[in-house]
């Protein structure tokens, strides 16, 4: 590695360890609070987990040693049924201290510094000016209320298409446009920032392991917002090191198998409608399903004799604190991967999917947002209730009676141009228990994750640029919504996250 791209990997290191153990430290808080609760433990052990795989890729050993060491203890008492004792969380968040010094200790070692040395001009000016994110996010939510505003003028504008208060509205409505894919566009960043590491800490990886790997990247000139780039580094780490630890064979049994003694992993990200689709695959084993099963079995979350599609496996595998390794290395073995993965990718509003074939490797697919807070989407009813969709995911509409739909395997279809198309209707999807549905519905066609389906409501009401913002599910609430917003009548209504639907 050379010196300057060394220097930008431990940048990015002290700047993403920071964030880690700031979070590790309000788990901490929130643990003592409620000593009782998993979610605080499962979440400390999350950032150590993390900040352990950053420091052995950086050879930072006795980082990485410290965070394993701690990671123990930390196993040990959040399994052991009892809360833990006040000295022993104190020293917990000894530790805690003590990594933060050896992060930034480490950075300061490697002579990491964002400032020129002494009397060093550069070359030529840069036309870049850096900005706090919270800055855009403040910007962000002022714009939102702008496309607020807009829409709410476009709509008394209707009632006399050629008064000036409509001419008015109609070219606000140009700049306003404008304006907001200026704002959306200053929030981008490559993924090169996130795949510029790939190569080194695969290479880590496949050193520790005895393993040989080639890595071949496509598309890391592509775009995705800054709040989804800062948060993508830790899930695709932990897929990476899944891949290179269970997927990858060793070069002597790569050979057996007539196989290329190094094994392979690729990186593609292409953009599909909104979204930008990152596949990680690699040319290894493949995952076992009779394993798994097996051990899901023998851990009383799967009946015998249950068999495993590539759904239901991943559904599995990502389930916190399952894991079919036996023994407990510095890369694997602690039912943590999967789980952060699927968390922090459903916080970000992306989607996961898996595809495996024995022998011959496994794919993860995810599904990025390219940009956050304003959606273009359709709202439609159940009801008096209100919902609004992201158009990312919808392909057409159907006119719908209950003579179009047919029964096919258990399940209610609908023929569409020679397919059947499974049918989910959004009272049940939601638990609605109102007045009863109109006999005439509208049927949107979903498309995600490579499946169909036609989703019945009970009217739609046209399209909005939607401001969304996020929200904490109470309990019992269904996990489809994932945030909110206020329509230009100033009625909330929820958002729908039609990826997980299908």
């Amino acid at each position: 590695m050379t010196d300057g791209r060394r220097a930008r990997y431990v940048a990015l290191f002290a700047a993403e360890s920071r964030t880690l153990l700031a979070g590790a430290r309000r788990a901490l808080a929130a643990w003592g609070d409620a000593p009782t609760e998993r979610a605080p433990a499962d979440e400390l052990f999350r950032s150590l987990h993390t900040i352990k795989g950053m420091a052995a890729s950086l050879e930072y050993e006795g980082l990485a040693e410290l965070a394993h060491l701690t990671e123990d203890g930390l196993v040990a008492v959040r399994d052991s049924g009892a809360p833990p004792e006040r000295a022993w969380l104190r020293e917990l968040e000894a530790t805690l201290d003590q990594l933060a010094l050896g992060c930034e200790s480490a950075a300061a070692a490697d002579g990491v510094s964002s400032e020129p040395a002494p009397g060093e001009q550069p070359a030529r000016k840069a036309r870049v000016v850096r900005v706090d994110l919270d800055r855009l996010d403040a910007l962000f939510e002022d714009l939102g209320g702008l496309v607020t505003a807009r829409q709410d003028l476009e709509r008394q504008a209707e009632r006399d298409a050629l008064s000036p208060v409509a001419r008015a509205a109609q070219g606000m409505a140009r700049r306003l446009d404008t304006l907001q894919d200026r704002i959306l566009h200053v929030r981008l960043a490559p993924l090169s920032e996130v795949f510029e590491r790939i190569p080194p800490i695969v290479r880590d990886l496949a050193r520790q392991q005895g393993k040989e790997v080639t890595v071949r990247m496509e598309g890391d000139e592509l775009e995705v917002d800054r709040a989804v780039l800062d948060q993508l580094a830790e899930p695709l780490i932990h897929l990476l090191r899944n891949a290179v630890d269970h997927g990858l064979e060793s070069p002597e049994v790569r050979r057996g198998l007539g196989k290329r003694p190094a094994g392979s992993v690729v990186v593609r990200a292409r953009r599909d409608r909104d979204s930008v689709v990152l596949e990680l695959s690699d040319d290894g084993r493949g995952i076992d399903r009779a394993s798994v099963a097996a051990r899901a079995v023998a851990q009383g979350i799967l009946e015998e004799g249950v068999a495993l599609n590539d759904d239901g496996l991943l559904a599995l595998l990502a389930r916190p604190g399952f894991s079919t390794a036996t023994t407990v290395t510095d890369v694997s073995g602690r039912g943590v991967g999967l789980d952060v993965v699927a968390s922090r990718l459903h916080e970000l509003g992306a989607s996961l999917q898996l595809t495996t074939v024995p022998g011959r490797g496994t794919t993860f697919v995810v599904r990025l947002p390219t940009r956050l807070g304003i959606v273009r989407a359709l709202v439609a009813s159940i009801g008096d209730e209100r919902y609004v969709m992201p158009l990312t995911h919808v392909a057409e509409f159907l006119p719908w009676e209950p003579e179009a739909v047919r029964q096919e395997d258990g399940r209610a279809v609908i023929d569409l141009r020679g397919e059947a198309i499974p049918v989910v209707d959004l009272r049940r999807l939601l638990l609605y228990r109102g007045a009863p549905s109109p006999r005439r519905r509208p049927a949107l066609v979903l498309e995600a994750n490579g499946q169909r389906i036609a989703l019945l409501a009970d009217a739609i009401h046209g399209q909005v640029d939607a401001v969304v913002q996020p929200m904490d599910r109470p309990r019992g609430m269904p996990r489809w919504i994932t945030g909110a917003t206020v329509l230009d009548n100033g009625r909330p209504a929820l958002l729908l996250d039609l990826a997980s639907v299908v």
